[in-house]
């Protein structure tokens, strides 16, 4: 049976760090799709696991790249992580630091794999928010309208 070897991935907007626990590799790359497959590209799916943080929309193209290529994966809440963090004494918070505890945490507690992304359900979800977004300011220009007093304001917001 092949070990399995978790590859811990910090990310953000510009870039991801990745640490590879069986190499001892600290590797950063810039957060562009072709970047991010080239990497996939050259893990091992029957033996590689990513762990990363949930982070909203900048793991979107890690996550369809990992699924695409079949290498396994799993998010976590950062809250969880952060604990787990300050569990094992961990003080300092840079980014290559964080891929390495991620590694660690996927050592630890082996989560299970997560399904493929969907296309559908993340467009879906995308529309909702942003419908939410249109509501929130709706109600934002209502009462800033039953508030305005210049005319000028006035016919801003209508």
């Amino acid at each position: 049976m092949i070990a399995q070897n978790y590859v811990g991935c910090d990310i953000s907007k510009q870039w991801l760090d990745f640490f590879d626990e069986t190499s001892g590799r600290l590797r950063r790359i810039d957060n562009q799709a072709n970047t991010i497959a080239a990497y996939v590209a050259g893990l091992d799916l029957s033996r590689d696991f990513v762990v990363m943080e949930a982070t909203g929309v900048h793991d979107r193209l890690l996550r369809h790249a990992l699924a695409k290529a079949g290498v396994p994966f799993s998010r976590h809440n950062p809250a969880h992580t952060h604990h787990y963090a300050k569990s094992t004494r961990r003080r300092a918070k840079t980014d290559p630091l964080d891929a390495r505890m991620l590694s660690d945490y996927g050592r630890r507690y082996q989560p299970e794999a997560e399904p493929a992304p969907r296309e559908e359900g993340e467009r879906l979800q995308s529309l909702a928010g942003h419908r939410d977004q249109l509501v929130a300011m709706r109600a934002t220009l209502k009462k800033q309208l039953a508030e305005a007093f210049e005319a000028i304001v006035i016919t801003s917001l209508k």
